[in-house]
C-alpha cells in the first residue's frame, strides 16, 4: 500500500518526465492486464513457448505468445500477437490502420517470428457506414491496411466486421463509437529454442534501440493523459520492413537476449516494462537515439509513439556482431541493465527519468 501511495503521489506531477511515466504506468491501456489474463488458460494441451506473461515472476506484458504444436516434428512454432490504438483513429483512420498492423507484425518478431512468414486479420467495428463521414473514415482505414500489407509483404487472410454501432443519445442524435480496427498477426517461429522476451536478463547487458524516432505526439498516450489534442500521429515508417528481417535474423541467430516493441506511451514505458518484468535497472541516454531531426527534445524522445521501434538487449561479447547485420539500418546503442534496481533516463547530462523500479512496478499494478 505505501508503494502504491507513492505512486499515485508521483502521478499527480505529470509535468515531470517522471511523474508522467508513472501516470501512464497506471493507465488501462498500458497497466498490468495479470487479473484479466489469470481468468483464462494460457496452457491449453501444454503447448505454450511464450506466455502471455512473462519475466522473473511471470507478469511482464509479453509481445506475443508463442505455441510449439506437440502434433508436429522439429521446432516450429506460432506466434500469435495483435496491434490496437483506437486513439489515432480519432486523427486520423489511415494512421490509425498502418499503426495497428506495424505493431501486429513488430509484435510478431519481437518474440521470434520470421517476418517473411507472417498472415494478418482484420477486425473492424465501426459506426453506421451509410453515413458519409463514417464511410469516409472507413475507406481511409482500408487503405491503411492496404498500403501496410504492401510495404511488409504480409497477406490479409480473414478478417470481419461490427458495423452500425451507433445509438441515439438523449438529445435524439445519432451517436457512434470510435471507429476501431484491431489487427491481429499469425506468424511463422522457425525455431522456438530462441524465442526471446521482453524482460531484461543480466547486468552488463548493452541496450540499443531500433528504428528511428519521429515528432508523432498525436493520438499518443502522453498527450491523452495531459488532456493536450491534436499533433501528428505516427505513419508508417520507411525503414521498419527492413528493420523487421534484420532483427529477426538477429533473433535467430541467438544475438538477442530481450526484445520489446515501442508502442503506447513509447520509448518510456516500454524500457520501464523490461525494467519491471526483468526485475533489473536500466540507464539510457536519449542523445544517442536514432531520430528524424525535428524530434529534438526530451519529451519526444521518451514519448513519441512511432511505429517500427524496438528496444533490444545483446550480450557485450555479441554487440560487433549484432550492430554489423543492423548496420544499414536506424539502430544505435543507448544503454545498459543495470544491477541497481532504478531506471534512468537522461538527456545531455540531465536525468529526465530517474525513479525506483518499486515505484514503477507500484504503478503498473495500481490501476
Amino acid at each position: 500500500p505505501v508503494l502504491v501511495e507513492r505512486a499515485e503521489a508521483r502521478t499527480t506531477n505529470q509535468n515531470d518526465s517522471s511523474g508522467l511515466l508513472l501516470a501512464l504506468l497506471t493507465h488501462p491501456d498500458i497497466a498490468s492486464k495479470e487479473a484479466v489474463i489469470r481468468r483464462y488458460d494460457p496452457e491449453v494441451q501444454s503447448a505454450t513457448v511464450v506466455k502471455p506473461l512473462t519475466g522473473r515472476w511471470d507478469d511482464g506484458p509479453s509481445d506475443a505468445a508463442v505455441l510449439k504444436p506437440l502434433e508436429t516434428a522439429g521446432w516450429r512454432g506460432l506466434a500469435l500477437a495483435c496491434g490496437i490504438n483506437p486513439q489515432y483513429g480519432k486523427l486520423d483512420p489511415y494512421s490509425m490502420a498502418v499503426s495497428a498492423v506495424d505493431e501486429a507484425i513488430r509484435n510478431a518478431v519481437a518474440v521470434g517470428a520470421d517476418p517473411n512468414r507472417i498472415a494478418l486479420l482484420d477486425n473492424f467495428c465501426w459506426g453506421n457506414p451509410n453515413r458519409p463521414e463514417r464511410l469516409g473514415e472507413l475507406v481511409r482505414a482500408a487503405q491503411g491496411c492496404y498500403d501496410a500489407a504492401m510495404a511488409y509483404g504480409a497477406p490479409f487472410i480473414s478478417g470481419k466486421d461490427s458495423l452500425n454501432n451507433e445509438y441515439l443519445g438523449p438529445d435524439g442524435h445519432p451517436r457512434s463509437i470510435p471507429g476501431t480496427l484491431l489487427i491481429s498477426s499469425l506468424g511463422i517461429v522457425p525455431d522456438v529454442r530462441h524465442c526471446v522476451t521482453l524482460d531484461l536478463k543480466a547486468p552488463g547487458d548493452l541496450l540499443y534501440i531500433l528504428g528511428e524516432t519521429r515528432a508523432e505526439l498525436g493520438g499518443s498516450h502522453a498527450r491523452l493523459i495531459q488532456g493536450t489534442e491534436g499533433g501528428t500521429p505516427p505513419g508508417l515508417p520507411p525503414a521498419g520492413p527492413a528493420t523487421v528481417r534484420a532483427l529477426a535474423q538477429a533473433i535467430q541467430a541467438g544475438l538477442v537476449r530481450a526484445c520489446h516493441d515501442c508502442s503506447e506511451g513509447g520509448l518510456a514505458v516500454a524500457a520501464a516494462e523490461m525494467a519491471i518484468a526483468g526485475g533489473y535497472g536500466l540507464a539510457l541516454d536519449l542523445e544517442r537515439i536514432p531520430r528524424a531531426p525535428e524530434a529534438a527534445s526530451p519529451d519526444v524522445l521518451l514519448f513519441s509513439e512511432s511505429n517500427g521501434r524496438f528496444v533490444v538487449e545483446v550480450r557485450p561479447e555479441n554487440a560487433g556482431t549484432f550492430e554489423s547485420l543492423l548496420a544499414t539500418l536506424p539502430c544505435r546503442r543507448v544503454g545498459t541493465v543495470l544491477e541497481a534496481p532504478t531506471v534512468e533516463m537522461t538527456f545531455a547530462g540531465k536525468a529526465m527519468v530517474q525513479a525506483e523500479l518499486e515505484a514503477l512496478r507500484a504503478a503498473w499494478y495500481a490501476a
